[in-house]
């Protein structure tokens, strides 16, 4: 699937699904959604005023950079009106990098970065945040990190063991301009909801973690995809 096949796949999911708006077109507790952005200012366009919704609310933003630097986004948030510095120094905005988050140790690993999101979850909670709210570059799983062949489990699995049950909200995005469309086809299986120029639609190719973890050809694929040797010859 290159570019022109994306780009016709969302304007399938607009025709297909015109009710499938969130409440107001924003994004609500319990959903993980999906972005696939082919310029800078897409990605902006979404994400930024997501982060400022959640900061104005009085949830933990959590912003995980890789392919689009920090300082565009710090910039559009100032711009906003969000004092960044004093919402960093409150706890109450984390700006992080995928390394940091993910792989602090040089290596991704499945069950830490679960287990290290529910503890998050938690301790915002008892901070008195409403809930977490993510936004993740996961052009980082074409890093080659050693590991991140796991990362597309974590991001279905969640679906089960994370989304339901926890105050939590996600922004899944990625560069479509790197070309890489097995990346576009995962994001599409393992996200609930889909922006569509900028509106988050349900999204009916989505398959829920049941029904991705009974076929182990996906995991196979993932793993054939996202290892390190893969994503290394790939990028």
């Amino acid at each position: 699937m290159d570019a022109i096949q994306s780009e016709q796949w969302m304007q399938r999911l607009a025709s297909i699904h015109p009710s499938g708006l969130r409440h107001e077109g924003k994004l609500l507790a319990h959903d993980h959604a999906a972005l696939v952005y082919w310029s800078r200012q897409e990605f902006l366009d979404t994400i930024v005023p997501f982060l400022v919704d959640g900061i104005r609310a009085g949830d933990l933003v959590v912003h995980i950079a890789h392919d689009e630097p920090l300082a565009p986004v710090v910039d559009a948030l100032a711009d906003a009106g969000i004092d960044v510095a004093s919402a960093a120094a409150q706890g109450r905005l984390m700006l992080l990098s995928a390394q940091q988050a993910f792989a602090p140790n040089g290596r991704f690993d499945l069950e830490a970065a679960t287990a290290g999101i529910k503890a998050m979850i938690e301790a915002a909670q008892l901070d008195g945040a409403r809930q977490v709210r993510f936004s993740v570059d996961i052009s980082y799983v074409l890093s080659g990190t050693p590991g991140i062949e796991d990362f597309m489990v974590l991001d279905a699995r969640a679906n089960d063991d994370i989304f339901p049950s926890q105050p939590f909200i996600c922004v899944c995005a990625y560069n479509a301009a790197r070309g890489s469309n097995h990346m576009v086809e995962d994001m599409f299986l393992t996200h609930p909801l889909v922006f569509v120029r900028g509106i988050p639609m349900a999204n009916p190719y989505y398959q829920p973690w049941a029904q991705i973890s009974s076929r182990a050809d996906y995991l196979q694929r993932w793993k054939a995809r996202y290892s390190a040797v893969a994503s290394g010859a790939a990028t």
